[in-house]
């Protein structure tokens, strides 16, 4: 099926109306961005409708109060068809509708991302073999590559998939992380850790996020990444998988929003870490926002940050799991419910993240 960017459908444009009528007014010092997780794109007619919906309606909405990015937040594309080769094509279609955005694209990677899924060693297990997987490089090129273009944004290092933004009418900086960030080591022909159900940091990124991304930083400060930040989050099912790390981001991002010195470490064989750092000034860490978990949620963790996630962009399973407060909403193609976007608005001035829904589901308003 060839590449076809539509036109804006009629009920895309009512509800794109709407969505401008609810908008905040934007005020000094705030900044704008939309959100959306879990999109799971294929190359079929429904989503190549949806997403060019999607990017005519940021388009309008930009020319009434600028958005600074939009970010897919991890699980962009599958996990079907299975095979290597098609997931990677469908990464490169998505791409295609990327140069048709006024708002800059900002990608980060889900656990879907890599397909691991497809070289489990049986239906049931979650121990994953490589030949269906697509490495971080490859995503890169298809999928981060347009970062390198974006002004103000800082890759971490070559083909990462993870850096920052810097917002400097905001006085903020948004720091994308890769919360798939585990080590390819083989035990035979076995996977130690997949990214499909093992998640986590790596010295690597933690150093980068202690000594790079969170030095000489503004005052505000956004983390997004593809899996939940919060502490409860974590363990939203039974199922849920092993984290690696997690308590090592929290007392980085902790010592900055104080203003302390850390030194930190760890002596896991494969996660191990040595970490210093000098916080010298106090920052507001404004949200950690993130996926993957399918629903709407914001509440405070147990270190006091405010953590959020958003309802899936794709209809993987709209239907099927219900919001926080048991609500099921209607997803269905060729309609205003095909998707679910969140633009966010954050005004520090007054105390308030606007979260505004275009699409599927409510819009929410939530204190600082």
């Amino acid at each position: 099926m060839a590449f076809e960017f539509f036109p804006m459908t009629d009920y895309a444009k009512e509800e794109t109306e709407r969505v401008l009528r609810e908008l905040p007014t934007l005020e000094t010092g705030d900044f704008r961005f939309a959100f959306m997780p879990d999109y799971h794109y294929k190359y079929i007619r429904e989503m190549r409708t949806s997403f060019s919906n999607i990017i005519h309606m940021l388009n309008a909405l930009n020319e009434n109060g600028k958005i600074e990015f939009f970010c897919l937040g991890g699980d962009n594309v599958g996990n079907y068809p299975p095979s290597k080769e098609e997931h990677i094509d469908m990464m490169a279609d998505l791409a295609m509708y990327f140069p048709y955005s006024n708002v800059p694209v900002i990608t980060v990677q889900g656990n879907h991302d890599d397909n691991s899924i497809h070289s489990r060693i049986a239906p049931d297990s979650e121990i994953c073999r490589t030949e269906t997987i697509v490495p971080n490089d490859v995503q890169y090129d298809k999928l981060f590559a347009q970062h390198e273009k974006i002004e103000n944004f800082h890759v971490a290092h070559e083909k990462a998939l993870y850096g920052y933004l810097d917002i400097p009418s905001a006085d903020a900086r948004v720091i994308f992380l890769d919360s798939a960030d585990v080590p390819f080591i083989l035990d035979g022909d076995i996977l130690r850790y997949n990214q499909q159900w093992n998640f986590g940091f790596t010295d690597r990124q933690l150093t980068w996020l202690a000594n790079t991304a969170l030095q000489n930083a503004p005052k505000n400060i956004v983390f997004i990444a593809h899996v939940p930040f919060n502490n409860e989050e974590r363990d939203f099912s039974e199922k849920e998988a092993p984290r690696y790390n997690y308590e090592a981001l929290d007392a980085i991002t902790k010592a900055f929003r104080d203003g302390e010195s850390i030194h930190i470490t760890s002596d896991h064989p494969d996660f191990g870490y040595d970490i210093s750092a000098d916080f010298t000034e106090k920052h507001n860490v404004i949200a950690r926002i993130g996926g993957h978990i399918h629903i709407d949620s914001e509440r405070i963790d147990t270190n006091g940050f405010l953590d959020i996630t958003s309802m899936l962009g794709g209809r993987k399973s709209s239907g099927l799991i219900p919001n926080i407060d048991g609500t099921i909403f209607e997803r269905e193609p060729f309609s205003k419910n095909e998707t679910a976007v969140d633009i966010f608005t954050v005004s520090p001035a007054r105390g308030k993240i606007f979260i505004t829904r275009y699409g599927s589901g409510n819009s929410r308003e939530i204190d600082m």
